[in-house]
């Protein structure tokens, strides 16, 4: 292997203008050195050139001092005040600007007065023009912004459509790609805010969580897809895969559990939490859900609260219900104005309104700190006010009863057989038998009887309370009338035994008297027959 050595000489020599050609022969190496040091070498076999020590480039001021080029593009220079530019065409030689940093093809190539940003990738921030301190990470990354500033993207066509917006944060390929002039956004995950062209304030963690948002704002997105379809719906809050999926205009909403308010598209200011609570929620609004699959079948419902389990699952389209409870409400489809409180408490019908259910089928008391229930009853809420016409003839036609429960809901075909019959007995009557009073007497306003379901009547024995009251009044009418009669009664029976106690003393007089009279006639008999006697 053939080597040419050139030795360094120090001192003064004379440079003179000529070309220096110097020809490696096959497997020739080149050599720069001195008397002990290599700084370079040239392989004729490879072609490399190795740089023993250091390189120096002077700062570059021209496009022909201090940079290194790749071809005709340049790569590498540090052209303006503190900037560093690496990438193919990365920089340009017009900036004024200073403190930046840019890494990647084109990257920083139109700025001008920006200044402390940073790009790293091909063509990232290549339109910048007055931006400042943002960070630009991944292929076109920031490719079109002009004076946004503190913006930080990191990933393929990161933030590619800003222009003006500022303060946004994007983490993903292809995160808040459209935005223009949205600010404060922070996007993570591939696709995230993907559409946000003027949106504000938004927040998005996960794979095109709020993708399709354009102009909503205060929308925080965490899962797969939650609040994919939103456009320009306001302050929802979705946390979970596909949570507030279909949400398009909706605001206000807080979904809390995979594909928790799935189908909302416009109703507002809903809450839910659990696992596809309020999923088929379309434009209801104000509902609340807590609970798995909890107002799970709700379209256009409005003011409802389900808490448990599946709590109100079947509810379409009724309005203001409220359910707590395991399983409590999930009969109830269209029925509006029902609390439901307990384990599986349901109404007598789905589309029942106006109740309140306490427990189940099983629920033996209800129990409280006092015994009645205050009801509404101010005069000034009532017309046509009089007399109740129904008493003791109503009540002495009721029939009061005993007997064993036996439920056809104890049983899996419903149709009792007496094998699951309560041993304890129970007084009460029977919605048929008080039906029939009430039809008799005219008197079906008295509702003591629910039909709300054909195949399971209900009693409301309290409404018979004023009937009672009257009964109790007549009764009392009649006792006095009696007591009163009793008093007459009494006044005569002194009166005649006044007489008769008068009559009983003339009577002993006149007995004393006719006594007295017998007494006299005896001795008138003796003294005539004395005389008749003496006669003789």
């Amino acid at each position: 292997m053939k080597k040419i050595i050139l030795f360094l000489l120090f001192g003064a020599f004379n440079v003179y203008s000529q070309n220096i050609t110097s020809t490696l022969g096959s497997g020739g190496l080149f050599i720069i050195k001195d008397a002990s040091n290599n700084y370079l070498t040239l392989d004729q076999s490879t072609g490399q050139m190795i740089i023993l020590k250091t390189l120096r480039l002077e700062n570059t001021t021209s496009p022909s001092l201090g940079v290194i080029y790749k071809g005709a593009d340049r790569f590498i220079h540090n052209y303006g005040t503190n900037n560093t530019f690496i990438g193919i065409n990365s920089g340009n030689f017009t900036m004024t600007g200073s403190d930046n940093s840019g890494l990647g093809f084109q990257s920083l190539s139109s700025n001008t007065t920006g200044s402390r940003n940073t790009a790293n990738g091909y063509q990232a921030l290549y339109s910048n023009t007055t931006g400042y301190y943002n960070t630009a990470n991944g292929y076109q990354a920031l490719h079109l912004n002009t004076t946004g500033y503190n913006n930080t993207a990191n990933g393929l066509f990161a933030l590619y459509s800003n222009t003006e917006g500022f303060e946004n944060t994007a983490n993903g390929v292809q995160a808040l790609y459209y935005n223009t002039t949205g600010n404060y956004n922070t996007a993570s995950g591939v696709l995230s805010l993907f559409q946000n062209t003027t949106g504000f304030e938004n927040t998005s963690n996960g794979y095109q969580a709020l993708y399709s948002n354009t102009s909503g704002y205060y929308n925080t997105a965490n899962g797969f897809k939650s609040l994919f379809s939103n456009t320009t719906g306001s302050r929802n809050t979705a946390n979970g895969k596909d949570a507030l999926y279909s949400n398009t205009i909706g605001t206000g909403n807080i979904a809390n559990g995979y594909q928790s308010l799935f189908y909302n598209t416009t109703g507002v200011e809903n809450t839910a939490s659990g696992l596809r609570s309020l999923f088929s929620n379309s434009t209801g609004s104000n509902n609340t859900a807590n609970g798995w699959q909890s107002l799970y079948s709700n379209t256009i419902g409005n003011f409802n609260t389900a808490n448990g389990y599946q709590s109100l699952s079947n509810n379409t389209t009724g309005n203001g219900n409220t359910a707590l409870g395991y399983n409590s409400g999930s009969s109830i489809t269209t029925g509006s104005n029902l609390t439901c409180i307990g384990f599986n408490a349901q109404p007598t019908a789905p589309n029942a309104s106006n109740q309140i259910i306490l427990g189940d089928a099983f629920v033996q008391s209800l129990r409280c700190n006092v015994t009645t229930i205050t009801a509404l009853s101010d005069a000034r809420d009532k017309k046509n006010i009089k007399d109740l016409n129904l008493g003791i003839d109503f009540i002495m036609k009721l029939k009061p009863r005993i007997y064993n429960w036996d439920k056809r809901e104890w049983y899996e075909d419903n149709k009792s057989d007496g094998s699951k019959m309560k041993e304890e007995p129970t007084a009460g009557f029977i919605a048929q038998e008080l039906d029939e009073v009430q039809t008799e007497e005219n008197a079906e306003w008295l509702n003591l009887v629910l039909k709300d379901n054909p195949e399971k009547w209900e009693a409301t024995p309290g409404n018979l309370f004023p009937v009672l009251v009257k009964a109790v009044q007549e009764l009392k009418t009649e006792n006095d009338e009696l007591k009163m009669e009793t008093t007459e009664l009494k006044s005569k029976n002194q009166i005649l035994e006044e007489h008769l106690l008068k009559f009983e003393e003339m009577q002993t007089v006149l007995v004393k008297k006719i006594e007295q009279i017998e007494s006299g006639e005896q001795v008138l008999k003796v003294q005539i027959v004395n005389s008749e006697t003496n006669n003789q």
